[in-house]
């Protein structure tokens, strides 16, 4: 009673104001907590590598290196009707955007990851570049986890590394696929895995690969992927905060490079680029490239590396900057030293 007194004294322009900020509240409030079966990735922002990493006796101030985030997330109501008033914006399927990922959370730890093994690799090859330590070396074949069907889940763990088969020293996982290759499906091999610093002998079984690709073939009913020893002689701090993802591998080995090249490897430019870092060196497809050359153009980049798989969507919406597609780290290089 007394708010409604209270109320019915105001001034009808205070009142009308009163129930203008109620109206708006209440629109925020539906337009956030609004569900939408939408994932929306937007242009972020430029961020100077200079400032994220430290590399022990380097120089950071040499050369402006930009890596370029995007906005990825579940597209609620707010975000819907952005992403369909700015033509910058997409939206895609939770079938587009997760793929084979069940849920948004797992997709996010999963870039978690990614970004920390991008930070590992891009240490590990741009110091090789500047002169210090073997870069990545490959030192088996790692089990990350064991198929539906498999005739060694009580056998093999994940994360146990293989690195003998048969008597084989395997350093990949293209090895391991290579010795099981003459093991006929159905009898037992001997394999030696690492776990947890130790090795160990076991006898495994192999099936024959429900794959017609390779039909005939012997399998441990594993997934297995390269298991890499990362050389990282010089001590070097990545400080990336909440950011995740693998795309940033390319700018982290060119920053590490570039502190520690007398003089950098700039030339003076304002230099942005995206694109994982492979064990080998290669460049590889990232998401969002369109957001990212947007993001680019804002902090005034005068050339943008991209994957060479992502440049001409890059290269649809430049225009103000060289966009250079590139297969591998030395391509950037070789680009950068010419062009000084």
């Amino acid at each position: 009673m007394r708010l409604l007194a209270w109320y019915s004294r105001r001034t009808p322009w205070t009142r009308r104001l009163h129930l203008l900020l109620l109206s708006l509240t209440a629109l925020g409030l539906v337009l956030w907590y609004t569900p939408t079966p939408w994932y929306i990735t937007a242009p972020g922002a430029a961020i100077d590598t200079g400032g994220l990493i430290e590399v022990a006796g380097g120089d950071s101030r040499q050369g402006q290196l930009f890596m370029l985030v995007v906005t990825t997330q579940p597209a609620n109501l707010f975000w819907y009707l952005y992403a369909k008033a700015d033509p910058r914006a997409e939206l895609e399927t939770r079938e587009q955007f997760l793929g084979n990922i069940t849920d948004y959370e797992k997709y996010v730890e999963l870039t978690r990851q990614m970004m920390e093994d991008s930070k590992q690799t891009a240490m590990a090859i741009g110091l090789k570049h500047a002169g210090y330590g073997r870069g990545t070396v490959p030192v088996g074949a790692q089990i990350t986890d064991l198929s539906t069907g498999s005739p060694n889940t009580d056998l093999f763990r994940p994360g146990d590394v293989v690195v003998a088969v048969g008597g084989r020293l395997i350093t990949t996982a293209g090895q391991l696929r290579e010795a099981l290759a003459a093991v006929t499906p159905g009898s037992q091999v001997a394999v030696r895995v690492k776990r947890a610093g130790k090795e160990i002998d076991l006898t495994a079984r192999t099936i024959e690969s429900p794959d017609p690709a390779r039909k005939g073939q012997a399998i441990l009913g594993v997934l297995i992927k390269d298991s890499i020893l990362f050389d990282v002689p010089v001590d070097i701090a990545i400080k990336t905060g909440a950011i995740t993802g693998p795309s940033a591998g390319l700018m982290f080995t060119l920053q590490i490079i570039d502190q520690l090249t007398p003089g950098g490897i700039t030339g003076g430019r304002v230099v942005a680029g995206t694109g994982t870092v492979e064990a080998d060196g290669a460049v590889g497809l990232i998401g969002g490239v369109k957001q990212k050359v947007f993001a680019a153009e804002a902090a005034g980049a005068s050339v943008m590396f991209v994957p060479r798989a992502n440049y001409p969507d890059a290269a649809s919406v430049a225009t103000r900057l060289t966009v250079v597609p590139v297969d591998r780290v030395e391509d950037a290089l070789a680009w950068l030293k010419v062009n000084r």
